[in-house]
């Protein structure tokens, strides 16, 4: 059997009494978190247009409802990430698994299985080789996305095996995102999750219409490892027949910021109030080699970003916000911030040396020395520190800040139950139509 074949007889016969209880919270939580970020994203993004389109894609139930909720969920880079495959997961399941629940009803049940089974799809295809899709230059998560999205869209419809085969060979021709967003600090990237989604459910459709798609989509000579990666898919192997399932290994983030930025940033949150900044020479972070070209690289320009992206993949300017206004928000990002020089001048004081290393760079514990006038250094290094989509307490109250809205308010309950719902989309639907007109 082909690649897709494999993937459609594993997970198209899972449901969710397949699932223990830490990956149903699991599910549960990616959801929340995703939510927390639309909204956050519609109460700071200061962009009407695309939440006007939003707005009245929902009212018509349009096609491109995926690819504002992917680019909702992703535009503040505050959405979850698997370190492993270097991924996104949120932004390439939750928008399609939406777009279905709009468009048909949807329980509860059925919605967060999607979601776990489209996480486990896009993390394998991202993780058969290390950074194999960011080395040739492109973003793993739109690569990857089109097919998690494809999935759910035909899972959620009740697809039969050879549609949902077809789905992912459709899927194929709609990868794209490459990573030149690197260079010029443009937002980009912001479009991807969103565009990848919008393909995988436009993908899943079409096949209705009798279009069909490879099944050796992914091994085939023209297939996507041999397009986009540098991968020997047939000296590869996918394991489906592990129990564990990837959705457990996913991050949420703490902090609005590139994810291999996260853990010196949380560490310094540890540290700051040791840190006596009127005697500080100098701040050394000790990076993983991986990580250096995206968060570091061409400090003169990192250090003064030009736009919120840029400083959103910038580790000086993050980290001397951080230690500064000793938070870093979504509300961090604005333009008078960005200028402020209090910032760019502790970013000048900060330097970087990176390390060999095997693990995942962004899964490695952060490192910092903070060297001071009278030749002190001070060394810190983080031990067991993780974000994990299961604390489920961490992920509540990150949705509550983005939000904004209380404990007590009747959608926060709503959402916290909505494997007990029997129509999704009309309670999300309501919600976020609310949050629109209210920013």
């Amino acid at each position: 059997m082909t690649i897709s074949e494999n993937f459609i007889d594993k997970y198209s016969q899972i449901n969710y009494k397949d699932f223990d209880s830490r990956t149903l919270e699991a599910g549960r939580n990616l959801f929340l978190d995703a939510m927390g970020n639309i909204i956050a994203s519609i109460r700071v993004g200061n962009n009407k247009k695309l939440n006007q389109s939003m707005a009245q894609s929902l009212a018509e139930n349009s096609n491109l409802t995926p690819l504002y909720i992917g680019m909702l969920i992703h535009s503040l880079d505050f959405d979850d990430t698997h370190y492993d495959a270097l991924i996104h997961t949120s932004s390439i399941t939750v928008p399609a698994a939406l777009y279905t629940a709009f468009n048909r009803r949807i329980n509860g049940k059925d919605f967060i299985s999607s979601l776990i089974l489209g996480v486990d799809i896009a993390v394998k295809i991202a993780s058969i080789e290390k950074h194999a899709f960011h080395r040739k230059g492109f973003h793993a998560t739109s690569i990857v996305g089109v097919f998690s999205s494809a999935f759910i869209y035909g899972y959620l419809n009740q697809f039969s095996r050879e549609s949902m085969v077809d789905s992912l060979g459709v899927a194929g021709s709609f990868c794209s995102g490459n990573l030149s967003f690197l260079t010029d600090g443009d937002n980009t990237k912001i479009i991807h999750p969103g565009w990848a989604s919008l393909g995988g459910c436009n993908a899943a459709e079409l096949v209705t219409f009798g279009i069909t798609g490879s099944s050796k989509i992914f091994e085939d000579k023209n297939g996507i490892y041999n397009l986009y990666s540098d991968v020997s898919i047939e000296d590869k192997h996918f394991d489906l027949s592990k129990d564990f399932w990837e959705i457990n290994d996913v991050s949420f983030k703490p902090f609005p910021i590139c994810q291999l930025s996260i853990s010196t940033l949380r560490l310094a949150s540890e540290i700051i109030h040791e840190i006596d900044l009127s005697k500080v020479k100098r701040i050394i972070i000790n990076l993983p080699k991986d990580s250096y070209d995206i968060v570091a690289k061409d400090k003169l320009i990192k250090s003064q970003p030009r736009t919120s992206y840029e400083a959103k993949f910038s580790i000086y300017w993050s980290l001397a916000a951080l230690i500064l206004n000793k938070k870093l928000t979504v509300d961090s990002f604005e333009k008078k911030i960005l200028k402020d020089k209090k910032i760019h001048d502790l970013a000048e004081k900060i330097d970087v040396t990176t390390f060999e290393h095997t693990e995942t760079a962004a899964s490695i514990g952060g490192q910092i020395e903070v060297h001071y006038k009278n030749d002190e250094v001070k060394t810190y290094r983080e031990e067991n520190s993780t974000n994990s989509i299961t604390n489920s307490a961490s992920v509540i109250k990150k949705f509550l800040e983005n939000s904004n809205l209380s404990s007590s308010n009747e959608n926060v309950d709503q959402l916290l139950k909505i494997e007990e719902m029997d129509d999704v989309g009309k309670i999300v639907g309501r919600i976020l139509d609310e949050q629109i007109k209210k920013y």
